[in-house]
């Protein structure tokens, strides 16, 4: 079932649209998608016409879908957006429809996901993927034997002083690297603590370590090796952790770097440091939309802030790379085999947890042995 959404949604959003505009549709009316997902897929430069007359959109909201009607509606209404679904079937198979943009709750990414794909959809999940490895594989592959893409909004690779200092990394700009931490830690709003704090896709593992274990694969260009996890506190409830302590180590480097994930550390900003042997790069402001993200070099006892670009946000960064590739211009930021070892690595933390041991992580050679995943 359909139904027309706003009647004050903006002329121009239907004026400006052309063939070349990429219509995205919304699976879940979550927070993310209202404050930071429906600016990005809009706030986009325009595209020349290919007949040379006005230019056309980029990228537009073609409609949403959520399992409450009402939800639905009210989202459409108040986001200007033409459509609200309750029939996902009606949504995957309208004709505008080119992107899928995947934000509901965890246990439902799976089962939104293959039905996207299987409408020959591309799609851009949130994290995780899956909540296991196995349904996340199967996502990996069936994009791929279907020649579409399969985006992880990892939005953190986005940022732009994570992406200098992942590029100053690579220079050699503090030489050898030693070690590093990822302080992730920010106390959960309570419009946020509902399946945050249940199991079954709740727990800061899955909410943010998951994020860190992410970031360090791609700032290092590395794989994880191992982890070693302890939880501290529970203050919020008691089903699932709160508050996590990780030691990674990564498979090349030969280095650890340690983490700090919680929901319970309010006033503290986040932080990336890495650590090297002729200096250390900080990163602060950098994580959950916090920005504009800050840098920092250290050597000699002196921190020198280091120029970043300015862009209006990770998410609207994110939704550039994602149109950039469905036309063909440039790779995910990130793809499904990084959905899938971020998902693997956050998986070995939680069993670390249960078993108090270090767990080793599961490389993705696996999944590069499918040379259509590559």
């Amino acid at each position: 079932m359909e139904h027309t959404g706003s009647p004050f949604h903006r002329p121009w959003i239907q004026a400006r649209r052309g063939e070349a505009s990429l219509g995205w549709a919304l699976m879940g009316a979550s927070r993310v998608a209202a404050r930071q997902m429906v600016p990005a897929i809009r706030e986009h430069p325009p595209l020349p016409s290919p007949a040379g007359g006005d230019p056309v959109l980029s990228s537009w909201v073609v409609g949403i879908f959520s399992h409450s009607e009402a939800r639905a509606r009210a989202f459409a209404a108040a986001h200007q957006i033409p459509h609200a679904f309750v029939n996902l079937a009606d949504l995957l198979h309208h004709p505008a429809v080119t992107c899928v943009y995947i934000s509901s709750h965890p246990r439902h990414h799976f089962v939104a996901a293959m039905a996207a794909l299987n409408a020959g959809k591309h799609v851009l999940c949130e994290t995780p993927l899956a909540l296991t490895q196995a349904e996340a594989e199967t996502l990996a592959h069936t994009a791929a034997s279907r020649g579409l893409l399969l985006g992880i909004n990892h939005v953190h690779r986005a940022d732009p002083a994570l992406n200098r200092l992942r590029l100053m990394l690579a220079q050699g700009a503090i030489g050898d690297p030693l070690g590093g931490r990822i302080r992730n830690s920010r106390l959960l709003p309570p419009d946020l603590q509902s399946w945050r704090l249940e199991p079954n896709g709740g727990g800061v593992i899955l909410d943010r370590t998951l994020h860190d274990l992410d970031l360090l694969r791609f700032l290092f260009r590395d794989e994880i090796d191992q982890v070693q996890a302890i939880s501290t506190q529970q203050l919020l409830g008691q089903k699932v952790p709160e508050e996590v302590l990780t030691t990674v180590h990564l498979r090349r480097h030969g280095i650890f770097v340690q983490l700090h994930d919680s929901f319970l550390v309010p006033h503290l900003p986040t932080c990336v440091e890495i650590y090297g042997s002729t200096g250390s790069l900080i990163a602060r402001h950098c994580l959950a939309g916090e920005g504009p993200g800050e840098l920092y070099l250290a050597r000699h006892g002196q921190l020198t802030p280091v120029a970043v670009p300015t862009v209006p946000t990770a998410w609207h960064q994110a939704v550039a790379h994602f149109n950039r590739a469905v036309r063909g211009e440039g790779p995910l930021l990130a793809s499904g085999v990084d959905g899938v070892q971020s998902l693997v690595a956050a998986l070995a933390v939680e069993q670390s947890l249960r078993e108090r041991r270090p767990v080793a992580v599961q490389g993705p050679g696996r999944l590069y042995a499918d040379r259509s995943l590559v």
